[in-house]
């Protein structure tokens, strides 16, 4: 595909009137979270004008996934115990899984199974929170949000180019191509490249945009890439478990500046069979991860998900 296809392939992408936003309180989330000067007062006050965030972030700390030994009543203790970042992440990642949620179908047919999608995409957020942990990556909160959002583009592609993504998933299985080599043949962009595009309509912090658009070529990041690093091994961890779809079955390619980014220079082998001795805890994690599946299920019981009768995510947070 030539660049001037590209580009309008891109602008298409950028001004589709479906195309989604960010519910208000979210966006206001990131940019209260981001003032140095912030409170946790501030940040509880922010979220409990939206009763259905509220519920679900409470419902979510409380969960498994989390251990804490206490109930957790309030959003300022919620705010308190999980961290700013943390439950900037949480909220991000709450609201992306209810936009999307459900099994409906959105053009490609059988082609593309949202429900193995989001089950790949949780378990990357799960294996990246697991990885930072073994990997000394600090933002933990942070790398799950990475996880649950680096394939987006793949759900914008099947969404709102379905007959060109088809294609792309008839050459991905009829010449074992990995999915972003099928979908470099036939569309000349890859899923990466429109998640980062999404991700820069959302205003996303730049790390998070970087780690969508480079989590299968961390090496082609000019400076630190721990966080496309984490979310490319956490990927190759998921495909190894075959949890969900993350796309076909051929794997792309290992990148060793990955490993670099964390200090490991054994051979790719090796490293990747350290990785790989992650599965069983993996495993043990999503057992404890259900919640955030129900909500990509749209099967959450706090009220309804994501529709045109869900305030929450398609106005601005003014008040409860």
């Amino acid at each position: 595909m030539d660049d001037q296809k590209r580009q309008r392939l891109k602008r298409i992408t950028q001004s589709i009137i479906g195309l989604p936003t960010l519910p208000t309180v979210i966006t206001e989330l990131i940019s209260l979270i981001d003032n140095p000067k912030t409170s946790a007062r501030n940040v509880s006050q922010l979220i409990s004008t939206d009763q259905a965030l509220t519920a679900k972030i409470l419902k979510l700390a409380n969960s498994a996934f989390y251990g804490f030994p206490r109930e957790i009543a309030t959003v300022q203790h919620a705010v308190v115990v999980l961290g700013f970042e943390t439950v900037k992440n949480l909220g991000l990642s709450v609201s992306v899984l209810e936009r999307f949620s459900g099994t409906d179908a959105d053009g490609s047919g059988d082609e593309f199974d949202r429900q193995k999608f989001w089950e790949h995409s949780i378990a990357c957020g799960v294996a990246a929170r697991l990885l930072a942990g073994k990997l000394r990556y600090r933002m933990s909160g942070e790398a799950f949000a990475a996880g649950i959002l680096h394939d987006i583009g793949r759900l914008i592609l099947s969404q709102y180019f379905p007959v060109e993504f088809a294609e792309v998933l008839s050459v991905m299985r009829e010449e074992h191509l990995y999915i972003g080599k099928a979908e470099e043949k036939v569309l000349g962009v890859t899923h990466a490249d429109v998640g980062s595009w999404l991700a820069e309509r959302w205003n996303l912090p730049d790390q998070l945009e970087q780690a969508i658009a480079m989590h299968h070529t961390p090496g082609r990041v000019d400076g630190p890439a721990e966080l496309p690093s984490l979310i490319h091994l956490a990927d190759f961890l998921c495909r190894r478990e075959k949890i969900g779809d993350g796309g076909g079955d051929t794997l792309p390619s290992l990148d060793p500046a990955a490993l670099r980014a964390f200090g490991i220079h054994e051979e790719p082998v090796a490293a990747l069979k350290r990785i790989f001795g992650y599965g069983d805890g993996l495993n043990t994690e999503m057992e404890k991860a259900g919640a955030f599946s129900n909500i990509a299920r749209g099967g959450d019981d706090d009220g309804p998900t994501e529709d045109e009768d869900t305030p929450s995510l398609t106005t601005a947070a003014s008040g409860p």
